[in-house]
C-alpha cells in the first residue's frame, strides 16, 4: 500500500511537469442531381455546354441507345423544327415528303439505326403533337437540311416567282460584282499541313453558322441545339467522332473524325440543281466517314450517286499521310484540290469557275452562268483567311487555331467551334467550344421571333474544352436519380470582379492564388490581375500574351505565370515584367522550388529556369503537349503529358527517374501525399503510384475521363470526373467512401477547407459539400447554369476554388472572379515547437525529481528486504 501511494505521488508530480492537453471537435449536412445516364453499352454525360453520347454495337442497338439516352433532347429538337416553319411547311408535310423522297435511298444499316432511335425515344414516352415519335420523324429530322434545300430550289416550283429559283441568280450576279458575302451560309473551316504547321502535323477546324432571320432553317433557334458530341462504335466500319444534333445519324453541321485517321468537314455552297435518283447527302457523308480510310475513298463516296441537293465544299484530311484536300461539289461539276504541304480554307464561296457558274445559274445550266456570273471574287472571310495564312504560316497548332477561329469576320455568326490535329485524331480527342468562339453570348431577347418559340434560349459562350472519347472498360457510378442536388443553402457573393474583354473573350479558366491579402488570377485574353482580397478592387493588371489558362504562383516576391507566349516572372507588387521566356504556349500552372521555377509547354517539353534570372537550367522532352501542372516532392518533379505518361524527374538535373504509362492523356495535375502520387487520366482512372518506384498501389475506375487534379487530405482523396461525379476515396486502398453527382462534368480541382469540399462544375455552379459524407451544404450559381434539358445554357466553372480567411475565391468562364462567403473557417493549426529546457529547470526541477524517483525506488527495495 505504501508502495502504491509512492508511485501515485510521483506520477502526479511528473504530470505537472510534462503533460498539457488540448481538445477540438468538428461538424457537418444532402442532395444530388442528374448529370449522367447509361443504357446497356451507351453512356451520356453533360460537359461544358455539350452532351457527350457514346453508343456502340449493331445498327438497331446503337440507335436504341441513342434514342433512349437523348429522348428529351430529341423531342425538343423535333419541336423546334415544327415551330420554325410556316403552316404550309408543317412537320407533317416534312415527315411525309422525307419518307417519300429519301427513305428508299437509305441502306438497311442506317434504316435500322433510325428505327432504333425512334423506339428508344418512344420507350421513354417521347411524343410530338400528342402522338409517339416514330421513325419517319427521325428520318425527317435527318433530312431537314436537304428538305429545306429542296423547298428553296427552283426545280421544285419552277413557276413560283417568289421562290429562290428566280431571285437567286439575280442576287448572285449582283453580289458577284463586288463579293459573295450575300450567301446565307456562314460556316468556316480550314486545314493546314506540312510546312504550314508547327511540326508538320495536320491541324483542322470548323465552326457552325446560326442565322438571325425570323423564318429560316438555320436560325440560332436550331443551331443552339447542335450540342451533341456523338461517339459511335459500330459493329462494322470505323469508330466515328462527330458533333451533331440529338437524333441524327450524321453530323449535319459536318465535323467528323474516325479511327482510321480521317478528318471530314464542310461548308455549304449556294443551292443548285438536284436529281431525285441520287443518294441523299446524309447517306453519302455517313458512309464516307464510317468506311473510308483514304481521301480517294471519301471522294468516291461523295461523287457516287450524288443527288446535288446540297452543294458543299468538303474538306478532308488523312493523318496517316499528312495529305489534305478540298472537294467543291455541285450536281454536274466538281473541283478537287489536294496537297501535303499547305493551307486550305472554306467559307461558302466556291472558287472553281465551273462550279460557280452552275450554282449561280438558271436550272443549273453552266452556259448561262458563264454569261451572267463573274469569276471568283473573295468575300470578307476569304480575305481574312488569306491574311491569316500569311501571318501564321509555319506556326499553326491547335492553340493558334483557337485565335484564328475567334477573329472577326470568321466568328461573326458562329455558334460553336471544333479543332483537331493529327495527334488528337490518333488519340480520338479534339477541342470544342459551345457558343461563339470569341466569347460573346447570344441573347435571344435581342433577336425575337414574331411568335414565341418553345425553348428559344440564350446561347452562352461556354469556353474551350479538350475532350477525349470514352475508354473501355469503364465503371458507371450514380446515386438515386430521384434525389436532386437542389438541397442545401445558398452562399452570399461578397464581391465580384469583371475582367477586361477583347476579341478573344475574357473567360477565366485559371485558379486564383493569394499572397499578402492580394489575389492573382489570369483571363483567357492574356491579362493577369492583382486584386485586393477584401474589397475586390484592382491593384494592377498586365498583359502577358493573347491567351492564358495558366494559374499564377507566388514565390520569392515574384509572380510566375504562363501564357501563349511562354513563361513570365513579374514583380509581385507592381506587375512589372522581370524576365520572360518565349518558349511557346504554357497553359499549365508553373511550380517553384529551391530557386528554380518549372513549367510544362505545348511543345512537349518541361523547362527548369533559374527563378532570379530566368536562365535555363535544363529541359526534358515528352512525346506530346503538356497541360498538366508539375508537383515537387523530395527533389523529384512529377508531371503528366498528353503522351499518356506520368513522369518522375530529378528536379536538380532533369534526369528521368521513372515513368508510368496509362491509356489516356494526362491533363490532371499530380498530387503527392504520404509517399503516394495521385493523378487522373482520360482513360477513366485515378491512379495511386509509389513516389520512389513508380509501382502501382491502386487505381479507381470512373465513368469517364479525369482531368480534375486530386486533393488528398486526412487520408481521403477527393477528385472530380467528366462523368459528372465528385469522388471521395480512401487514400490507402482507393475504396469509395462517398460520391456526389452534379449536373455536368467536373474539371475544377477540389479544395478542402473548414470541413467542407469546394469545387466548380460545368453545370455553372460552385458546390460546398460536407467532407466527411458528401452531403450538400450549399451551392451557388453566379450566372447561367443548367436547369432542365437546356444543357448548353451554362457558364461552366472550371477554375479551382481558393479558400482563405473564411472566403472562397473562384473564376468563371463568364469572365468574372467571385468572392463567396465560405460559411466555414479552418480551425487554427496548433504548431508544436521544439521544447528547449533551460539550465535552471534542469538544476532545480528535473534533477531533484530524478533524485526523488531513485530514492523512492531504493526505499521500496529496502522496505521489501526488511519485511522478509
Amino acid at each position: 500500500m505504501k508502495g502504491a501511494s509512492c508511485i501515485i505521488l510521483v506520477t502526479i508530480l511528473l504530470s505537472t511537469v510534462f503533460f498539457t492537453g488540448d481538445f477540438v471537435e468538428g461538424r457537418e449536412n444532402e442532395s444530388i442531381g442528374i448529370g449522367s445516364e447509361e443504357y446497356r453499352d451507351g453512356y451520356r454525360y453533360n460537359i461544358q455546354g455539350w452532351i457527350y453520347l457514346h453508343i456502340e454495337g449493331d445498327p438497331y442497338e446503337r440507335g436504341y441507345q441513342h434514342g433512349y439516352l437523348l429522348a428529351d433532347e430529341i423531342v425538343d429538337m423535333i419541336q423546334r423544327w415544327n415551330d420554325i416553319f410556316p403552316q404550309k411547311w408543317s412537320w407533317k408535310v416534312h415527315r411525309l415528303d422525307a419518307y417519300r423522297l429519301f427513305w428508299n435511298k437509305y441502306p438497311e444499316e442506317y434504316k435500322q439505326e433510325i428505327r432504333g432511335i425512334a423506339d428508344g425515344v418512344k420507350d421513354r414516352s417521347g411524343k410530338i403533337d400528342g402522338r409517339p415519335i416514330d421513325y419517319k420523324d427521325i428520318l425527317a429530322m435527318n433530312e431537314m437540311y436537304e428538305m429545306m434545300s429542296r423547298f428553296r430550289t427552283y426545280s421544285v416550283y419552277p413557276l413560283r416567282l417568289s421562290s429562290r429559283w428566280f431571285i437567286s441568280p439575280i442576287l448572285g450576279y449582283l453580289s458577284s460584282l463586288k463579293s459573295t458575302d450575300f450567301h446565307g451560309g456562314k460556316c468556316s473551316a480550314f486545314l493546314a499541313t506540312g510546312s504550314a504547321t508547327v511540326d508538320g502535323r495536320i491541324v483542322a477546324s470548323q465552326s457552325t453558322f446560326g442565322g438571325l432571320w425570323d423564318i429560316g432553317w438555320w436560325h440560332h433557334y436550331i443551331s443552339e441545339r447542335f450540342n451533341v458530341v456523338l461517339d459511335i462504335q459500330p459493329s462494322k466500319g470505323y469508330r466515328i467522332l462527330m458533333t451533331t444534333s440529338p437524333g441524327l445519324i450524321w453530323s449535319d453541321e459536318d465535323f467528323y473524325q474516325n479511327s482510321a485517321g480521317m478528318i471530314l468537314m464542310e461548308t455549304t455552297l449556294p443551292l443548285g440543281s438536284w436529281r431525285r435518283s441520287g443518294d441523299p447527302v446524309v447517306v453519302r457523308a455517313r458512309r464516307a466517314i464510317q468506311y473510308s480510310d483514304s481521301i480517294d475513298e471519301m471522294v468516291d463516296s461523295f461523287l457516287k450517286k450524288n443527288n446535288g441537293l446540297m452543294a458543299n465544299d468538303w474538306l478532308m484530311g488523312d493523318t496517316k499521310t499528312g495529305e489534305i484536300a478540298s472537294l467543291d461539289l455541285a450536281l454536274y461539276n466538281y473541283a478537287l484540290t489536294r496537297t501535303k504541304d499547305g493551307f486550305i480554307y472554306s467559307c461558302n464561296n466556291p472558287e472553281d469557275n465551273k462550279v460557280r457558274w452552275e450554282l449561280y445559274s438558271f436550272f443549273g445550266f453552266g452556259i448561262l452562268g458563264r454569261i451572267f456570273i463573274r469569276n471568283f471574287i473573295p468575300s470578307s472571310r476569304d480575305i481574312k483567311f488569306k491574311e491569316i495564312r500569311d501571318e501564321y504560316y509555319g506556326r499553326i497548332d491547335v492553340d493558334v487555331a483557337k485565335k484564328i477561329m475567334a477573329m472577326h469576320p470568321i466568328s461573326a455568326a458562329a455558334t460553336d467551334c471544333k479543332i483537331t490535329d493529327s495527334q488528337l485524331v490518333n488519340d480520338f480527342g479534339f477541342w470544342c467550344f459551345m457558343g461563339k468562339p470569341d466569347g460573346k453570348d447570344f441573347i435571344a431577347s435581342d433577336h425575337p421571333f414574331k411568335d414565341t418559340k418553345t425553348g428559344y434560349t440564350d446561347l452562352p459562350a461556354c469556353g474551350w474544352l479538350q475532350l477525349y472519347t470514352l475508354s473501355s472498360p469503364n465503371s458507371y457510378h450514380t446515386i438515386d436519380q430521384k434525389k436532386m442536388n437542389t438541397g442545401g443553402e445558398k452562399s452570399r457573393i461578397l464581391w465580384k470582379y469583371e475582367t477586361e474583354e477583347d476579341e478573344l473573350g475574357n473567360a477565366v479558366y485559371s485558379s486564383p492564388t493569394i499572397s499578402d491579402n492580394i489575389l492573382y488570377a489570369t483571363s483567357w485574353n492574356g491579362e493577369i490581375y492583382a486584386i485586393d482580397v477584401n474589397s475586390g478592387e484592382e491593384i494592377w493588371k498586365k498583359n502577358v500574351g493573347w491567351s492564358s489558362t495558366s494559374s499564377p504562383i507566388i514565390a520569392d516576391d515574384k509572380v510566375y505565370v504562363g501564357s501563349s507566349e511562354g513563361l513570365y516572372a513579374l514583380d509581385k507588387d507592381s506587375g512589372r515584367v522581370l524576365w520572360e521566356k518565349l518558349v511557346g504556349f504554357v497553359s499549365s500552372k508553373p511550380t517553384a522550388y529551391d530557386n528554380i521555377v518549372y513549367c510544362g509547354c505545348n511543345d512537349g517539353k518541361i523547362y527548369a529556369f533559374e527563378s532570379e534570372t530566368g536562365d535555363l537550367k535544363w529541359t526534358y522532352n515528352t512525346d506530346a503537349d503538356i497541360r498538366s501542372s508539375p508537383a515537387i516532392h523530395n527533389n523529384v518533379l512529377y508531371v503528366g503529358s498528353n503522351d499518356k505518361n506520368l513522369y518522375a524527374i530529378d528536379a536538380k538535373n532533369g534526369k528521368e527517374k521513372w515513368s508510368y504509362e496509362t491509356k489516356g492523356a494526362i491533363v490532371s495535375s499530380p498530387s503527392v501525399y504520404d509517399d503516394i502520387v495521385y493523378f487522373g487520366s482520360w482513360d477513366n482512372h485515378l491512379y495511386a503510384v509509389n513516389v520512389e518506384t513508380g509501382k502501382l498501389k491502386w487505381k479507381f475506375t470512373a465513368g469517364w475521363g479525369i482531368d480534375s487534379s486530386p486533393t488528398a487530405y486526412n487520408d481521403v482523396v477527393y477528385v472530380g470526373s467528366e462523368d459528372n461525379n465528385l469522388y471521395a476515396l480512401d487514400a490507402k486502398d482507393g475504396m469509395l467512401k462517398w460520391m456526389f453527382t452534379a449536373n455536368a462534368g467536373i474539371q475544377s480541382s477540389p479544395t478542402v477547407y473548414g470541413g467542407f469540399v469546394f469545387f466548380g462544375s460545368d453545370d455553372g455552379k460552385l458546390y460546398a459539400l460536407n467532407a466527411s459524407n458528401g452531403d450538400l451544404v450549399w451551392s451557388s450559381a453566379p450566372d447561367y447554369h443548367i436547369d432542365g434539358i437546356y444543357n448548353y445554357v451554362t457558364k461552366p466553372i472550371v477554375s479551382s476554388p481558393k479558400a482563405y480567411d473564411g472566403k472562397i475565391y473562384v473564376g468563371s468562364t463568364n469572365g468574372k472572379i467571385y468572392c463567396f462567403d465560405a460559411k466555414t473557417f479552418e480551425p487554427p493549426v496548433t504548431v508544436v515547437e521544439e521544447v528547449k529546457v533551460p539550465v535552471d529547470t534542469w538544476l532545480f526541477v528535473i534533477l531533484p525529481l530524478l533524485c526523488l524517483i531513485m530514492a523512492t525506488m531504493f526505499y521500496l527495495y529496502w522496505d521489501r528486504k526488511r519485511t522478509k
